[in-house]
């Protein structure tokens, strides 16, 4: 179904202009319909030579310059060559992190690729990614998700492939060659029936001039989008050198599409975990499904966590699911085929007539002219910027992988440790390192503190919150289970938003290193657990589930670190102790409780809940047991 609706919109977006062309070049206008011009119904955007962000779009130089800025001015930002167009301009990747590429345990970090402006004439595509380095740099320091994502992870950003064909567009603004046998009776396939230099320039530009009245090269070019391994050459057009599809001679044939797989070996290739391709128009996610079952789930899973969070920012960015080993060898394609990681095309609006929209520049009020979807208006382009940048941090935070319990820290109520636990790695495995093992008393009060691998809660205000569009359970599960008597028993631990830690402070005092990575949680051993003996000790053990802001559970076996390989997730296990891709509880943590703290009996175990119930308490105990002998003495 993917492919039917992708070739729907390929079908709209090579309709014909609304008029009967006299001249090859066409003039875009607000309001004035001519045989040389064609009214969009609001003003046509021209490019700005602006190094900060406008409410219009930017020049590809002020662009470009604002990246290299930003690169000397950031040290977790790197600015790294990776190729050359057709016409020899430079094409720059940017990469996010801190200077090694291992994470907080010593693992290599995982990586993500998010590749704009492959299609020259989509002027949203290096807005929104540009807006995407922003954020990154604009908050490093956050003490939450982005400095965790900078500190733990790898980002590939490539801002603009596409640079001849960009440039091409930013030349002539207003321009569009109508190539010639085009005229209002062509038929919707005819190759020459679209707009195809000067600003809707689609393809790259070997053997292309940049003079927009030489005729004889206006549909010379490759489509980039179609040069890619997989599938490639399947599309009618493919072959053809005029089509808009024209895919090339061969897979990578371009200098183009050659660097995008040198930005690639920047994560490496065998640590991506994620990849973005960024164009217009549309708004939907066109997202591959390769024949991989695991991987498809998990893919899915977070196209409608981007869905859901640009709903809540007044936008429907909807997954478009391909049918299971179908392709049209885009990038997209290609990094999910060859590398089995969730991969999508961003389609940034306006939409493309799905679900009642209007279709196009109509979207804006404008008038619905043939490709005008393309040309958003200047005053759409900043709320589009920031209406996806919080659904792409989040694919980042989600595919830096599953949180794990780090540290576990209990005290008794006079601030002395009684239970201290580690997770410690070693190479490609952690092993529980407990420095502190007292007993703990049925009956008394102690203050727990955990620590997670990641920050695990999103704040507006100070307060606790969901992050957009996200639906977790924000207070974190706690129990102690055990068994007494021959009967198993379960006490929760009351817990709330407020446990999580956004002051530093580390153990039982605040978080350890970001914010919301720890809890702290007064409770009390239970002491109405029905044991058959005075004598020893009876063991408790500790259960931990949390979801992070993303809704992925706990690791719930630390002792195998989490990884990616074959299109899932390798070393995430479940509650029960199996792999997977859920997740669940951790019950690594075996407390010690005196038996002559709890209540004696040998009777089954009550059905009493919470820290301490209802039943008596060991200091009442021992008080009745002291009057009942004085009364002796007397």
């Amino acid at each position: 179904m993917g492919k039917i609706i992708q070739k729907s919109l390929l079908a709209l977006s090579t309709a014909l202009l609304p008029f009967a062309a006299s001249s090859e070049v066409l003039t875009y206008t607000e309001s004035t319909n001519s045989n040389t011009e064609m009214a969009i119904g609001y003003p046509v955007p021209i490019p700005v030579d602006s190094m900060m962000a406008i409410n219009g779009f930017r020049s590809y130089d002020s662009l470009k310059a604002h990246h290299q800025g930003l690169a000397l001015l950031h040290p977790e930002m790197s600015s790294i060559k990776v190729g050359d167009t057709a016409n020899g301009r430079e094409i720059l990747a940017y990469q996010f992190g801190d200077t090694n590429n291992t994470d907080a345990d010593g693992l290599t970090e995982p990586a993500f690729l998010v590749n704009g402006t492959i299609h020259a004439r989509e002027w949203q595509s290096p807005e929104v990614v540009t807006e995407l380095i922003e954020q990154l740099m604009e908050r490093k320091a956050d003490q939450g998700m982005v400095q965790y994502l900078l500190e733990n992870t790898n980002i590939v950003i490539l801002p603009v492939l596409n640079i001849d064909g960009f440039l091409q567009t930013q030349r002539n603004p207003v321009n569009v060659t109508n190539s010639p046998g085009t005229n209002a009776n062509s038929s919707a396939n005819d190759k020459f029936a679209q707009p195809r230099d000067g600003r809707m320039r689609r393809k790259n530009m070997p053997n292309v001039d940049e003079v927009l009245a030489t005729e004889n090269d206006r549909l010379n070019g490759v489509d980039l989008n179609r040069n890619s391994k997989h599938f490639f050459g399947v599309q009618p057009g493919n072959s053809d050198p005029l089509s808009l599809l024209y895919g090339g001679t061969n897979p990578f044939s371009e200098p183009e599409t050659q660097a995008l797989l040198e930005a690639a070996k920047l994560a490496p290739e065998s640590r991506l975990r994620f990849y973005q391709d960024t164009h217009s128009f549309s708004r939907v996610l066109f997202v591959p499904q390769p024949n991989n079952s695991r991987l498809n789930a998990i893919t899915q899973n977070i196209a409608t966590r981007f869905q859901n969070t640009t709903i809540s920012q007044g936008a429907n960015y909807f997954p478009v699911i391909d049918q299971v080993g179908s392709g049209i060898a885009t990038t997209a394609d290609y990094f999910a085929y060859e590398y089995f990681i969730p991969t999508w095309t961003l389609e940034i609006e306006p939409p493309q007539g799905f679900q009642g929209e209007p279709n196009g520049g109509a979207f804006y009020g404008g008038t619905g002219a043939s490709h005008s979807g393309f040309i958003a208006p200047d005053s759409a382009i900043a709320r589009i910027r920031d209406q996806l940048a919080p659904a792409q941090l989040l694919m980042f935070y989600h595919q830096a992988g599953p949180a794990y319990v780090k540290s576990v820290r209990i005290a008794d109520e006079n601030d002395q440790l009684v239970y201290a636990a580690d997770w410690q790695t070693n190479g490609n495995s952690r092993s529980l390192s407990v420095s502190t093992d007292q007993v703990l008393s049925g009956g008394q009060q102690y203050r727990l503190w955990v620590q997670f691998s990641k920050p695990m809660r999103w704040r507006s205000g100070g307060n606790i919150v969901q992050y957009p569009g996200q639906s977790v359970t924000l207070a974190p599960t706690i129990s102690l289970t055990g068994t007494a008597n021959g009967s198993s028993f379960n006490r929760a631990i009351a817990t709330s938003n407020n446990d999580w830690q956004n002051q530093a402070g580390g153990e039982l005092q605040g978080f350890a290193t970001y914010l919301d990575d720890a809890i702290l949680v007064n409770f009390t051993v239970p002491s109405n657990v029905n044991v058959s003996s005075a004598s020893g000790n009876t063991n408790f053990d500790l259960n931990l589930n949390v979801q992070d802001f993303a809704g992925l559970s706990l690791d719930a076996n630390p002792a195998s670190p989490v990884d990616w390989a074959n299109g899932a997730w390798t070393g995430y296990q479940n509650t029960n102790g199996a792999s997977g891709d859920i997740g669940g509880t951790d019950a690594s943590y075996s407390i010690k409780v005196a038996n002559s703290s709890l209540t004696l009996s040998n009777s089954a175990n009550d059905s009493g809940s919470g820290g301490g119930g209802g039943a008596i308490s060991w200091w009442l105990l021992l008080a009745l047991t002291g009057f009942r002998l004085a009364r002796k003495k007397n």
